[in-house]
């Protein structure tokens, strides 16, 4: 990343030479701190938060943190911000900046408290930037500034904010022919707990005043979710769907920035908040992990109720998130249902996949426009990371395994499925409900995990219970476990920090009324209200919990 000094807007400059006019005496060098005073701290970048992929390029707010000294005379007089516009994940050039001396806004701002530099007059939307600030002090004016803060990468919002704003509840309406219908509906569950491929049918979708004829619609859900038609089914919508009866590759057509919608049914968590909660704590962590806010569904103009719009994992997914990826070029697969590092879950081909735990979530068909320099189509890049990862000789697992993977990412993973104790995942007991992502870039592994609904429950879960192969090699080497324990630890801390029995309490309020007048739920309202005080209950208890488990290990 840029570390160097950033030119000095003329504003500030011209504030300098007139107090330079003003002093006495000889000045050798007015930055140069003298020995009886410290400098501020360097401050934090608060908002955007960690991770932002959605910051209102029109509507930026900026936070930073409280100001310290060590000299405790000394108060806080200024604040530079700037923010730069990066490329290949480094700051190149800056695009705007403030300095400010009213004491309303040394921590807060917005655009339009600074100003753009040279022709640039606005963020623009789908936009990697970075923002960094410091302080002065008001020890006198030769102090110098703090350090720079450390750069808070974001990335501004491609329209895809619309679905995800906590305060907005969306309606989509799904019309299907009675032929559609039909061909849904018999493919709606899978035979048990396996690896289960659905086929998308024509249907018409619309949200708001926009209406999508030829859209693919599915029916999603594993042996545990999955419902035909006469209950409450997950859908899958594609809207810039290859219908194989119209000649010709399709239209692309997103929608408020989202090409496909998953829309989940919530029938195996009577709160209905598992996942919106538990997403919120993996974004915290810095993951790349989805967005997720409910909707309502209606299907043939009849209510269907209460659904969670949980944002789709495709290569807008991928390119939205290059804070955390160099690259969205690379290959996706899926693992489903104890789909391990194992040789003989790789399938040999694309065209050769049935009956295999891992696919591939990208094809090469003649409508596909794959970006340039990126994986091949196929399943060679997963199969040369588990030969990579089966090669690593008993004891030399950590730290060998980061030259594959991004294991400082996977052991903030595994802290996660840790305190919301989901044992659905790729950690614990089914290594199930994940995404593998190879970036081309960095050449390195990434899991996003999934499948959050059936969390917040087991008291007694215990996160050193690990079934994952790389969360079994890491515990067998004292020095790997102890780096899962320090991650641990943090991500407890964050857990705490965000107070998620309060934003429980939040979002039931603001869903209660969804709930008692959906028409398909599996649970009666008061079993949802009773299990949501329950899971506030569960949430408040967690942090002691982990904390017992470190201890009770010695770590």
């Amino acid at each position: 990343m840029h570390t160097g000094r950033a030119r000095i807007a003329p504003g500030v400059a011209a504030a300098a030479a007139a107090w330079l006019a003003g002093c006495t005496g000889t000045i050798t060098d007015p930055c140069d701190p003298a020995a009886t005073n410290a400098a501020p701290e360097a401050p934090a970048i608060l908002a955007p938060g960690l991770g932002a992929i959605d910051a209102p390029p029109d509507a930026l707010a900026i936070a930073t943190s409280a100001f310290a000294d060590a000299d405790p005379t000394d108060r806080h007089a200024a604040t530079e911000i700037e923010i730069w516009a990066v490329e290949a994940g480094e700051p190149v050039a800056r695009v705007w900046h403030s300095y400010q001396t009213d004491p309303a806004r040394l921590t807060s701002v917005t655009l339009a408290d600074g100003a753009f530099d040279a022709a640039v007059t606005s963020l623009s939307p789908a936009r990697d930037y970075a923002v960094r600030a410091r302080y002065k002090d008001t020890s006198g004016a030769c102090e110098p500034w703090s350090d720079w803060s450390p750069w808070r990468r974001f990335r501004t919002d491609d329209g895809s904010a619309y679905w995800f704003d906590p305060d907005r509840i969306v309606d989509v309406y799904i019309d299907l022919s009675p032929e559609s219908w039909a061909a849904i509906d018999a493919e709606a569950t899978p035979p048990d707990c396996v690896p289960y491929e659905r086929h998308y049918y024509p249907g018409t979708v619309r949200v708001d005043d926009q209406v999508f004829d030829g859209a693919g619609v599915r029916a999603k859900g594993g042996c545990g979710s999955a419902r035909h038609l006469d209950g409450k089914p997950g859908w899958k919508i594609h809207l810039a769907w290859d219908d194989p009866a119209v000649p010709g590759c399709p239209e692309s057509r997103r929608l408020h920035g989202q090409k496909r919608l998953t829309l989940n049914n919530m029938v195996q968590d009577p709160t209905f908040l598992h996942e919106r909660l538990g997403y919120a704590l993996y974004r915290a962590l810095g993951l790349p992990a989805p967005r997720a806010q409910y909707v309502r569904v209606f299907v043939n103009g009849e209510p269907w109720g209460l659904y969670l719009h949980v944002e789709s994992i495709d290569r807008r997914f991928l390119r939205r998130r290059s804070i955390q990826f160099a690259s969205h070029a690379g290959m996706l697969y899926e693992g489903t249902y104890w789909c391990d590092l194992e040789p003989d879950n790789v399938p040999p081909s694309p065209d050769e996949d049935d009956g295999y735990c891992f696919s591939a979530k990208f094809d090469d068909d003649e409508c596909s426009d794959p970006p340039d320099g990126g994986d091949p189509l196929d399943y060679t890049p997963l199969a040369k990371l588990v030969a990579d990862v089966q090669a690593l000789p008993e004891g030399e697992f950590y730290p060998a395994i980061e030259a594959y993977v991004d294991f400082d990412r996977l052991l903030r993973q595994w802290a996660a499925d840790a305190i919301i104790a989901h044992w659905d995942s790729y950690t614990y007991e089914i290594q199930n409900n994940y995404r593998l992502y190879h970036d081309p870039a960095t050449d390195r592994w990434s899991i996003i995990q999934t499948g959050l609904d059936q969390t917040f429950a087991r008291r007694d879960f215990d996160p050193f219970a690990v079934d994952g192969l790389l969360a079994r090699r890491c515990m067998q080497e004292a020095d790997c476990a102890a780096a899962f324990a320090a991650t641990l630890r943090e991500a407890v801390d964050v857990f705490e920090q965000l107070d998620l029995a309060a934003v429980a309490e939040q979002v039931e309020a603001q869903i209660d009324p969804y709930v008692a007048e959906d028409p398909r739920k599996e649970v009666d309202l008061d079993t949802f209200r009773s299990r949501a005080d329950r899971l506030r209950e569960w949430i408040r208890a967690r942090p002691d919990a982990v904390r017992g488990a470190l201890a009770a290990r010695g770590l």
